[in-house]
């Protein structure tokens, strides 16, 4: 598995562990707007393995090709069902909550 970024976002919204929200939900649009650098060449396609802090880790496929050192929006990379799509929380969250997101190559 290459990593091919991860960035801290803040929680814009209490979720109880077991609970399911979405990134929408989740995330303001100002956390989910905030860039940052791709750390490997990214092909439209290529399996994601997508981890957020106190949610259960999730796949989803790149949406777009993207080329290393190319600064993307948070949510640019995965696919539009799965950015809209259920997420499952593990832990408590709460508004506030400073949570580090990461993206591999799932391959």
């Amino acid at each position: 598995m290459a990593k091919l970024g991860s960035f801290e976002l803040v929680a814009g919204a209490d979720v109880k562990a077991g609970e399911k929200t979405s990134i929408p939900s989740l995330f303001p649009i100002s956390e989910r707007s905030k860039e940052y650098q791709l750390l490997e060449d990214a092909k439209e396609g290529t399996r994601l393995q997508v981890s957020i802090a106190k949610v259960q880790p999730f796949e989803s496929t790149a949406d777009a090709t993207v080329k290393k050192g190319d600064k993307v929006t948070s949510w640019r990379l995965i696919r539009y069902a799965d950015f809209v799509g259920e997420i499952v929380a593990s832990d408590n969250i709460k508004a506030g909550d400073k949570l580090l997101v990461s993206y591999k190559t799932a391959e």
